[in-house]
């Protein structure tokens, strides 16, 4: 097994799937790192501007008689322009360097913002205001940095903010880029079974082999990701690995850059695992790979498009899939919030992940591959 492991290996070394796949995830490092430096220093700062533009949105919402000061206004306007009032301020920290008022500030918006999540007719500017959970990760944020001393950084170009950067969005597609890399995996071979008659194996090992020079392959793109981003020290230095980051699992925490880029590669590795042998799976059921690929996606966005079904199915696998809004706490922003967490995801991934192997080698072993 281990030389037809190797064999496929330098078979797939010049698949120029491969190849494309190769360039795009360096594409991907080095087009966000541009965009990364054309916004770097400014970015808390046009934060801070969306935010005041979404509030004036919300202000204008109101009638004039909201806005009178004799006692009869409307208490939620008045909430939405000490808000305003916060962020404003927190953009002129940014500007003339002061991180402590800037924590300062922060903190108070946090609470300020807490209250109008129960004044009355907040629903109506719910759109142009953070949510609670968002509210609540920034919360315990400013708390963090500001009972430990940490000053707010607006680097994001150094090697660890800029990985940092680079997870949180793969987190969002990684799996729909591991579909499209595995959703061909063995198409030929279902195709063309003489392909691979000759090999002095079983098949069910031919299938442990293809998807394993596949993993490697993704581990491949991971490490490019890490090779990718290194020349930004000599430039930009090694930045703050220690740098907190807010997330929430199970309950809202604060955790290191490096903590959050350890959790990123082990769901990755998780994913692409699942995906992969997923791949292999609707290949043998549906012989076509854009079907395959189809139906991929279609299981990835179900619990978007049918948010019940993630606290009807909190085990779905699917509901793990995108890492990045688990540990924003999406989940409970839903009409039925549920807490999703990041141990059960692994748990439900890993099960699913024995399953199918265990599909795989039922399958494959019963000569049931012939009549494809």
């Amino acid at each position: 097994m281990w030389k037809l492991l190797k064999n496929d290996l330098i078979i797939e070394r010049s698949n120029k799937k491969n190849i494309i796949a190769i360039l795009v995830v360096a594409l991907f490092v080095f087009g966000l790192f541009s965009y990364e430096k054309l916004e770097n220093s400014q970015k808390l700062i046009d934060e801070k501007g969306s935010e005041s533009q979404s509030l004036s949105a919300a202000l204008t919402k109101f009638q004039p008689p909201d806005a009178m000061d004799d006692g009869t206004g409307n208490e939620l306007y008045y909430n939405l322009l000490q808000q305003k009032q916060y962020v404003v301020n927190q953009s002129m920290a940014l500007k003339i360097d002061r991180p402590q008022l800037y924590l300062d500030t922060g903190l108070k918006l946090v609470e300020v913002r807490a209250s109008a999540f129960e004044l009355e007719d907040y629903e109506k500017v719910a759109t142009n205001l953070p949510t609670k959970t968002e509210n609540h990760l920034d919360a315990i944020l400013y708390q963090f940095m500001d009972k430990a001393g940490i000053v707010v950084s607006q680097d994001s170009l150094s090697f660890f903010p800029f990985l940092l950067s680079v997870f949180m969005m793969l987190g969002s597609f990684w799996f729909i880029f591991i579909s499209i890399f595995s959703s061909g995996i063995l198409i030929e071979e279902f195709r063309h079974i003489s392909l691979i008659k000759g090999y002095p194996v079983s098949f069910d090992k031919y299938v442990l082999a293809k998807s394993t020079s596949a993993m490697l392959i993704v581990l491949i793109f991971i490490a490019e990701i890490f090779a990718c981003s290194l020349p930004f020290i000599y430039f930009y230095g090694v930045g703050d690995a220690n740098y907190p980051v807010a997330i929430f699992d199970g309950s809202y925490k604060v955790i290191t850059i490096l903590e959050y880029i350890g959790i990123a590669l082990i769901y990755m590795i998780f994913i692409a695992i699942f995906t992969i042998l997923l791949s292999v799976i609707l290949n043998v059921l549906l012989k076509n790979m854009y079907l395959t690929l189809f139906v991929q996606l279609l299981l990835f966005i179900a619990p978007s498009l049918f948010p019940a079904l993630v606290s009807l199915v909190p085990f779905n696998p699917f509901n793990y899939m995108n890492f990045t809004n688990l540990l924003n706490g999406q989940s409970l922003d839903l009409a039925k919030p549920v807490g999703l967490e990041l141990v059960h995801g692994l748990i439900y991934i890993g099960i699913s992940i024995i399953l199918m192997l265990a599909a795989v080698k039922l399958f494959f072993t019963t000569g049931k591959l012939k009549k494809v």
